[in-house]
């Protein structure tokens, strides 16, 4: 109270935050899911309008793949920054902030950010090759689903690493209310006249309370159960988004997939042999209802990335009031996109194993291996986790005991709510980065599956290749 009585309303806003610089800024953290969710859907209409080129023009810099890595490039900057500050910022005296008590956490949380920026980096020169080839209008549509596969550990890296930052705010003290107000670093509801100047200087003292107590260990006028309930959420804003990119990445990569056993049932209808027509002419029937049940796997899975991110947006329109109760809406989308990733999952081992000899071609093992990994990044290895902690708890006290002896693995399975949604983030970003060197291996640009010359692509020969004089004459010659 003796903090609100100093501070006059004649005063204005500008008095209070000049007097308060020094208190946590917890207004100025932008939202990155919400963000990258807006960008995202920016870019997948910009490449439904334009693709690659624009009115015939090339497009170099402006294609939807350099702007998706010049806004992960951005994102990647601020959550680095943010991430490396709040690690600096002293822990509050609450006994869930204290998550550096197991003492390998640390260091294995504080390097995860450079394991992002490696792979970000990675997926960029790869990208790189692909776009070479189509701007050589060679295989575009095979290249350009490449790419968003590729993408994804980049776009999912860079999510985990902003999922940590709301986290790290909450064991430091520096969360508020005010984050759902100003989700891009200004109060947008009063730049639009909906709140006058007392509202909004009301607003920020308020703030104040809140960000001095909370400092002070007490957690604001919030309390810990609620402040760890805005984290959670915009912990869990982060990884739907990239969620959503993942789906579409797996979407694509079943296209790709289907498309290429279509062409070489299509290659064998043009067989000599009639026995070898007739097996096409089957095979291309079963395609096509192997297709219908893989897409009613995938389909499942997009449509429950869809259904949470739009979810997780409620917030932002009706405020704090939504986040009671959110609990139980979270588990609700956990447990569905744990049944849906382990059915997409499932439906990719079905593809892999039934159509794998008319696959030789592309080299399918390293593909559907990183698909595999990719895809179980969002639900299937967190859902592992809480499982064995689950697990853990229903063990007499005696195992439990012993089980807390197991040197890494004993830690994990105890550890408290915050310090796994820390732990499992950092692992997601090696995972990302260990699967951006597979794809070296697994996306090669140069590979021969990308041209199919049957169905119409035209093959040139470089003119820098091709001799200026005949063959025939040089021999005679």
């Amino acid at each position: 109270s003796r903090w609100l009585h100093s501070c006059r309303p004649n005063r204005g806003p500008r008095h209070i935050r000049y007097r308060y610089r020094n208190l946590p800024r917890a207004d100025a953290m932008l939202d990155l899911g919400l963000l990258m969710y807006g960008g995202l859907l920016i870019l997948a209409l910009w490449r439904c309008l334009c693709f690659y080129r624009c009115c015939g023009l090339w497009l170099s810099f402006l294609n939807y793949t350099s702007l998706l890595y010049l806004i992960l490039t951005a994102s990647l900057v601020y959550s680095a920054v943010e991430f490396y500050e709040r690690l600096k910022d002293p822990l509050i005296s609450h006994p869930d902030a204290q998550v550096w008590n197991i003492h390998w956490l640390r260091p294995f949380v504080c390097g995860s950010p450079i394991a992002v920026i490696c792979a970000v980096v990675l997926c960029w020169f790869q990208t790189e090759g692909h776009v070479f080839e189509i701007h050589k209008d060679i295989g575009m549509l095979k290249h350009d689903r490449a790419v968003q596969i590729i993408a994804l550990p980049s776009v999912f890296a860079v999510m985990a690493l902003a999922s940590m930052v709301p986290l790290l705010e909450l064991v430091t003290g520096n969360i508020s209310e005010e984050m759902l107000n100003t989700p891009f670093g200004v109060d947008i509801r009063s730049r639009l006249g909906k709140l006058n100047v007392q509202s909004s200087m009301k607003d920020d003292l308020v703030q104040i309370a809140n960000a001095t107590a909370t400092a002070a260990g007490q957690g604001g006028t919030m309390g810990w159960d609620k402040s760890i309930t805005l984290a959670m959420w915009r912990y869990e804003t982060c990884f739907y988004v990239g969620d959503l990119f993942e789906a579409w990445a797996l979407y694509q990569f079943g296209l790709l997939a289907l498309d290429l056993i279509r062409e070489s049932f299509e290659n064998q209808l043009k067989s000599e042999s009639e026995a070898e027509r007739s097996a096409a002419r089957e095979c291309l029937a079963t395609l096509s209802a192997v297709s219908k049940l893989a897409w009613l796997g995938t389909m499942s899975f997009v449509i429950v990335c869809v259904g949470q991110t739009a979810c997780a947006m409620s917030p932002y329109i009706m405020g704090t009031s939504s986040l009671n109760g959110s609990d139980t809406i979270l588990l609700g989308f956990q447990v569905a996109g744990f049944i849906a990733s382990s059915v997409a999952l499932y439906n990719v081992f079905v593809v892999e194993y039934t159509f794998h000899r008319y696959l030789d071609r592309s080299s399918p093992l390293l593909k559907f291996l990183s698909v595999k990994i990719l895809v179980s990044l969002s639900f299937f290895q967190r859902g592992l986790l809480v499982i064995l902690q689950g697990g853990n708890k229903l063990l007499p006290e005696v195992v439990q005991r012993i089980v807390a002896y197991v040197p890494l693995f004993g830690d994990i399975i105890n550890m408290t709510e915050v310090q796994l949604h820390l732990f499992y983030p950092a692992c997601i970003l090696y995972e990302c980065f260990l699967t951006t060197c597979l794809h070296f291996w697994a996306w090669n640009a140069n590979e021969a599956w990308y041209f199919h010359p049957e169905l119409g692509d035209v093959e040139t020969e470089p003119v820098e290749r091709t001799p200026l004089i005949p063959k025939h004459i040089m021999a005679n010659v």
